[in-house]
């Protein structure tokens, strides 16, 4: 069969006519068709001069000028035949008939579509053949009895042929023992042999390899028909991710599945996160989840299928703009296929194909940016509060005067502090002291930080795909991007490069061989200070601290040490010890090069009729390289080196650590296989019997590799390093010291082996079901091979009830069905093994002999985690498919999860925690889609969106509850049964005391003071999840002739947080480490404040005063949120840009980021980036905006 027109551009709309028309309107309305069709085609006029070409070349070439497309049989219609014609303005028909002479003809199925079949009336009938050959008649149907309008129907062997009539209707000659072809774009062809009977009414199958991307659900080893799957399945299609013009997939897939969580962690715009590939999650920057979580310790992360085959890459490796669909498995018998991977759900992304025709070629372009990140939205202490504080850390005698400590280098302190001291001392006066204070006081330095260390944000993007094919034995395409983005931090930016070749062969017109590769090349300088100066450090920027001077010139700290000390080790010949802002951002030479490369090739062989032999394999590699270079002008260099000099009996300079750079290296790979065979089944018995399977085996293997250590003395132009002598040295402060060259060498792998078969049978395209089993190994998982292996399974059933007689004529409802599935799928620990593994380390402290230490002990009894899953599911289509939508209940039953409890310190384990099966999870959830049209008009169209999930997950049992540590404020949630996973419990505040220290209430509301344990879980308040129980989003889309706004809006509801306060406070204990939290201006002073505070004073800090402080319900506040997510606005330049050359072009502007239409808490904290201070501090997201380009050729 030979075609120059898609299957999407194939669909048939009439298929339901004989439903609701009598005989003499179909009369009637085929007659005006019929009209406007010939209306049409001599309307349209064309110029066409060629000589020596083919049929099949001057038919693309009208089909180029027209926009009308040609089916046609290759056995019937010779298109090869060389042909010279030359015509001027010519009718359409009149050069068709032409082309095709008088022994065919030319019939429009549409007005884009010409079938061209044997003329019956050239060709004469004999007497003799008369006597061989009967008239056939019958009806083409499809398996939901729509008569398919334009179906060739022929005689195989022959010319003989016939096109099917309004009605499907078809007549032809035929004797008995020939066999009847039928064929028709989107279907299966079909061969049936003629016997006694005179008509034959065939049913054709969907052929769900050329199924519009929505009918069709992938599984990545089968394609279903969407209306024969009883699992949970989600399509986005290319289209949808269209609409958020990010370079990161994750930004795109937000807030457009039911039961789809995802939680950005930070808030640039970029795809410059996740530099670690070595965390078994694949993420590092985002929270993902599909329907809660189904696991405690273990990977949680969902498996990610990449064309067929589950993939170890990150997600950020892939280029949005190459995918054509992403499907997210969520229930048992859409995921248990996967056995002991799928416990978390699955997500299947398929990237583009070629199609056949003439070369497509796009080219998109875009540009974004953002506002400058302002700390003004930060809850930081002003350089007068600052100094507040640290006047009554010095008059409280809690930090001590550096200048009077002799038996060591005492901390640096701050230039405050310093002038306190000196008044003390007797050096300044007190009004001198407050004159320089005041100076201070003046100050607010926290500019200097945003204009030397933060920056607006930049995107750039460019994409380039060309595709293209054969008639129906070839197809490709190749993409190429290029993406370029800078951070808010000034020194960071990135990099990608992301390359794809799909082929699609057809060999010896029989055997279809697919093959994939792809690519992608990162690059991240990673030299930026970003907010890292205000962490709590001994070396916080501080609000009176300067950059650069009221000059311009920069200025140094001395941050390690005390000055008053330093200064006489630099006149000894230490290296300069100041710390500048300026000179580390020139410095500073961090790079990150990523290599992730791709190959896979499968064959599809036809072995009987419906039945397939498949084979696959799959390759991938990646490479990671971390490289910090630091050159001797770097602080971290100076500093140890200094830090490691003593000076010796003669007054000479010893170094334990060479003179020279020092270049650290952190490299990852990580290679993985994949071999599959497997048989695909799929068939109709009778007219009525539907039959799907397929089964296989697949062994796969990931090999990971770590390597990484410490070169000193490292001079960068010659490439050579110093070797340091294997005794310990004598280090600044007269203690022993050694170089830890953090020598890193470790290989893993990982082997699997699956048996697996799935098969679903439909009776009368109305009830369906389907089950599917599966038997997973794992190398590293147990010792015996009953632990070891594990099978999961699952069964499904669908009931279309449409389809039932009672519902068909019922017109508003165009599509309902029930669906119910049940299974269990797993999930796998990576980091736990059959064996004992045994960490070798450097020399130890006291003996300086190496040691090794048990950094995961045998664990022979460990077994898989499994999950549960219920599903029921119900689908509808109303009001002439104006409101669709799906809504969904599940249940899931996560049983022996691994957890880790403590042990005795006597066995030598790590932390002393051992990892056994401990625990269970319950969780439910609803799953509620909505899609609806709400107006309509020839120019405009608004259409709506509405995503609702509810979840929730407890603890149904907990083995080994330990609450010791967490009950007084030191530890993180422990699985507690009858409680939610993430639950949030708090301390019942009672205030302060008259010393300033927390107080809580235990169960029995007596009063607790900062030095009494608490000893029960009840002495706590549950205050809820940290989880929203309820997610989703709304959306709006608008389109006027040529132009489409579309709006995004996500919620999150029913969670509450801590909210975010300072670490602790500045003391000699902490090497005067600063926390700049406002909240610390509103600490207890003098007794009676505890009457109108309730942060503990800077002497209030013993005990579990701060801790219960922190972890107060006093703290809780609601995360409830509605956040304006996106908006991008579309207009489509075709009809301005008027080309033979230019097919379509277009212009994007989009902006994300665009604040909340309501949030709950009344403190103005972004629930979802909360301004964290101490070590990790995140400002609120600024909005991003964008403009992109985009053309087809």
């Amino acid at each position: 069969m030979k075609k120059n027109l898609s299957a999407k551009d194939c669909g048939v709309k009439s298929a339901l006519w004989d439903k609701f028309l009598d005989l003499m309107k179909k009369s009637l309305i085929l007659s005006i068709f019929l009209f406007n069709i010939v209306a049409f085609a001599y309307s349209q006029k064309v110029t066409i001069n060629a000589r020596n070409q083919s049929v099949s070349a001057v038919l693309k070439t009208i089909t180029r000028k027209t926009n009308v497309e040609f089916f046609y049989s290759d056995d019937v219609f010779d298109a090869q035949r060389r042909v010279d014609i030359s015509v001027n303005k010519a009718d359409v028909m009149a050069v068709i008939k032409e082309l095709i002479g008088d022994n065919y003809k030319a019939e429009f199925v549409n007005n884009k579509l010409i079938v061209i079949a044997l003329n019956p009336k050239v060709k004469p009938i004999t007497a003799s053949t008369l006597e061989e050959k009967v008239k056939i008649k019958g009806v083409v149907t499809n398996s939901k009895k729509e008569y398919l309008i334009g179906a060739t129907v022929w005689v195989k062997g022959t010319k003989d042929g016939a096109i099917t009539n309004f009605d499907g209707s078809y007549e032809i000659m035929a004797k008995k023992g020939d066999v009847l072809v039928f064929e028709y774009l989107g279907y299966k062809k079909l061969e049936v042999t003629v016997t006694d009977s005179l008509i034959i009414n065939p049913v054709l199958l969907e052929d769900v390899s050329k199924l519009d991307e929505v009918k069709v659900v992938s599984t990545g080893y089968q394609k279903i028909d969407r209306e024969r799957s009883t699992g949970s399945f989600a399509v986005i299609t290319a289209k949808d991710l269209e609409k958020v013009p990010t370079s990161n997939l994750i930004n795109r897939l937000e807030g457009q599945v039911a039961g789809l969580q995802i939680d950005l962690l930070e808030s640039d715009n970029t795809f410059v996160y996740g530099n670690l590939l070595g965390s078994n999650a694949g993420k590092t920057s985002y929270n993902f989840a599909i329907r809660g979580k189904s696991t405690y310790a273990s990977n949680q992360m969902p498996l990610v299928v990449l064309d067929g085959t589950p993939t170890e890459l990150d997600i950020r490796t892939i280029n949005p703009n190459d995918i054509e669909k992403v499907t997210f498995l969520k229930d048992a018998a859409a995921a248990s296929i996967y056995g002991a991977r799928a416990a978390n759900g699955v997500m299947v992304i398929d990237t583009k194909k070629g199609k056949a025709g003439m070369p497509s070629i796009n080219f998109s372009q875009s540009y974004g940016f953002s506002n400058k990140p302002t700390l003004s939205k930060l809850p930081l202490m002003n350089a007068s509060q600052v100094l507040n504080l640290e006047q009554e850390l010095v008059d409280k005698r809690m930090i001590t005067d550096p200048a009077g400590v002799t038996s060591y280098l005492p901390a640096s302190i701050s230039q405050g502090m310093e002038l306190m001291f000196q008044e003390k001392r007797g050096q300044i006066s007190a009004a001198q002291k407050e004159a320089s204070l005041n100076i201070l006081r003046g100050r607010n330095t926290y500019d200097q930080l945003e204009k030397y260390l933060l920056q607006a944000s930049t995107t750039q993007n460019y994409d380039l795909s060309i595709s293209g094919g054969g008639q129906n034995d070839y197809s490709y395409l190749v993409s190429g991007s290029y993406s370029k983005e800078e951070t808010q931090a000034v020194g960071t930016d990135g990099q990608r490069l992301t390359l794809l070749a799909n082929q699609d062969f057809k060999l010896f017109n029989y055997i279809k061989l697919n093959t994939s590769l792809r690519g992608s090349i990162f690059k991240y300088d990673q030299n930026g200070l970003g907010l890292s100066p205000l962490a709590r450090s001994r070396a916080t920027f501080l609000p009176y601290d300067q950059i650069v001077d009221d000059n311009g010139n920069s200025v140094g700290y001395y941050q390690h040490f005390y000055s008053g000390a330093t200064i006489p080790l630099e006149q000894k010949g230490y290296l300069p010890w100041k710390y500048n802002y300026m000179d580390e951002l020139n410095n500073m030479n961090k790079t990150i090069n990523e290599q992730n490369y791709g190959a896979v090739i499968s064959a599809t062989v036809p072995l009987l009729k419906g039945l397939d032999a498949v084979g696959n394999y799959t390759v991938e590699r990646s490479y990671f390289s971390n490289d910090n270079k630091y050159n001797e002008d770097t602080y971290f260099v100076r500093d140890m080196i200094n830090t490691a000099t003593s000076v010796n009996s003669f007054g000479d300079l010893s170094y334990g650590i060479p003179r020279g750079g020092i270049y650290q290296t952190n490299d990852y790979g990580k290679n993985s296989y994949t071999l599959r065979g497997q048989l695909n089944y799929d068939g109709i018995i009778g007219n009525d019997h539907l039959i799907n399977a397929m089964g296989g085996i697949e062994a796969r293997q990931v090999k990971e590799t770590i390597d990484g250590g410490t070169l000193y003395g490292y001079n960068f132009k010659t490439q050579t390093s110093v070797d340091i002598p294997a005794q310990n040295y004598t280090d600044v402060n007269g203690y022993i010291g050694y170089a830890n060259y953090n020598n890193t060498l470790k290989e893993n792998r990982r082997r699997f082996l699956s048996y697996y078969a799935n098969a679903g049978y439909t009776f009368k395209n109305t009830y369906t079901l389907t089950g599917s089993a599966r038997l997973d190994d794992y190398n590293n998982f147990g010792v015996d091979k009953k632990l070891r292996r594990t099978p999961l399974w699952s069964t499904g059933a669908k009931w279309i009830i449409k389809n039932e007689s009672f519902l068909k004529d019922v017109n508003f409802v165009n599509s309902l069905a029930l669906r119910a599935s049940y299974g269990f799928n797993g999930n796998i620990n990576m980091e736990t093994f059959p064996f004992t593994n045994i960490t070798l380390n450097d020399s130890d402290y006291y003996s300086q002999q190496p040691y090794a230490s048990i950094s995961s002990p045998a664990n022979p009894n460990l077994r898989w985690e499994k999950t549960g899953i219920l599903n029921f599911g119900v689908d509808f289509s109303i009001l002439n498919s104006r409101l669709n939508g799906t809504i969904e209940y599940y249940t899931k039953d996560s049983q022996d999860l691994i957890v880790e409890f403590p042990v005795s310190p006597f066995y030598g384990l790590v932390n002393d925690y051992l990892t056994r099966n401990a625990a269970n999870l319950k969780g439910k959830g609803v799953d509620f889609s909505l899609n609806g049209t709400i107006l309509k008009s020839k120019d405009f169209s608004w259409n709506s969106a509405l995503v609702i999930s509810y979840n929730r997950t407890e603890v149904s049992d907990s083995r080994f509850e330990n609450y010791s540590s967490y009950l007084n404020g030191t530890g993180s949630t422990p699985p507690i049964a009858g409680y939610p996973l993430n639950s949030v419990f708090a301390f019942r505040s009672a205030g302060l005391d008259a010393n300033g220290m927390t107080q809580v209430y235990d169960k029995s509301g007596n009063i607790v003071n900062s030095f009494t344990s608490l000893k029960d879980i009840e002495d706590m308040k549950y205050m809820g999840t940290n989880i929203p129980s309820y997610y989703g989003s709304f959306s709006h889309t608008f389109n006027y002739k040529k132009l489409s706004l579309f709006i995004l809006a996500t919620y999150k509801f029913d969670y509450v947080m801590f909210k975010p306060t300072f670490t602790s406070y500045v003391s000699r204990g902490t090497f005067g480490s600063y926390d700049l939290n406002a909240d610390i201006d509103k600490r207890w002073r003098v007794p009676g404040d505890e009457a109108t505070t309730n942060v503990p004073g800077v002497q209030g800090m013993s005990g579990y005063s701060y801790n219960r402080y922190v972890f107060s319900d006093s703290q809780v506040i609601d995360g409830d949120h509605i956040r304006f997510r996106e908006l991008s606005l579309k207009y489509d330049l075709s009809d301005l840009i008027k080309s033979r050359i230019v097919r379509n072009a277009g212009v994007t502007f989009s902006a994300r980021n665009l604040g909340f239409f309501w949030r709950k808490n009344k403190d103005g904290i972004d629930p979802d980036f909360p301004p964290v201070t101490g070590a990790n501090l995140k400002t609120p997201p600024v909005a991003l905006y964008s403009i992109g380009f985009n053309v087809n050729f």
